[in-house]
């Protein structure tokens, strides 16, 4: 297909649930594709290696998204348009927000405060997202601090603490995501049974809990295959 057939055929159509599980399944896979990238750049290039990093967690934002899209394509086949517009799919600095939002929420339900456990060991502060999307920027373009141009390569330089954090944060979050998403036919059955998924997520109050949870819904799942 030509880029001009591409384009014409882009964010158009209808949208079952087995195919938003198939995106759910593709983000995941790019995700982790985007954090072997930053790896590769981790050593000569940190800034480079941070901005992909970025990438990566904003991909795994979006199956969050999809995994509430899902739900709602449960009850009828809904349009790209319409979730577009109602997840905000398209917005860097959303999906930022939404996994910076995702990730303090699920610590503050899951953390165990009297032996001070979380799900994550990396744990995300809080509001994040605006200070993720400067950093992903700063990896890419030329910008301007304290009066003197700032090239990427000076960035990456002094952040390299930076860089090895946000890419072990993405890592440990991909690693708990495979349970669900690490094959193709496991996201399907995530997103043929999203309203559940996540009805119990927002449920649960503590970790052992959710880990039953998550247990009995892949038992559950795998009983039907």
């Amino acid at each position: 297909m030509n880029l001009k057939e591409f384009l014409k055929k882009t964010r158009t159509g209808q949208l079952s649930v087995d195919e938003i599980g198939r995106g759910m399944h593709k983000s995941f896979i790019n995700a982790n594709e985007l954090i072997e990238d930053a790896d590769i750049l981790l050593e000569h290039r940190p800034e480079r290696a941070i901005s992909l990093t970025v990438l990566a967690l904003e991909e795994i934002a979006k199956i969050i998204l999809l995994a509430n899209a899902a739900a709602r394509a449960s009850k009828s086949i809904v349009s790209w348009k319409e979730i577009d517009d109602d997840l905000n799919l398209r917005s860097h600095k959303h999906k930022q927000d939404i996994f910076a939002a995702y990730g303090s929420a699920l610590l503050n339900k899951l953390s165990l405060a009297e032996e001070n456990k979380y799900y994550y060991e990396q744990k995300v502060p809080g509001g994040i997202g605006p200070l993720l999307d400067y950093m992903k920027q700063l990896g890419f373009y030329v910008d301007v601090a304290n009066g003197q141009f700032i090239s990427p390569k000076e960035f990456g330089a002094d952040n390299r603490e930076w860089a090895n954090w946000l890419i072990s944060v993405a890592k440990e979050r991909l690693k708990k995501f495979e349970v669900l998403h690490g094959t193709e036919d496991k996201s399907l059955e995530v997103a043929r049974n999203a309203a559940e998924l996540v009805s119990f997520i927002s449920e649960v109050t503590n970790e052992d809990q959710f880990k039953q949870k998550i247990r009995e819904f892949i038992e559950k799942r795998l009983q039907k295959t």
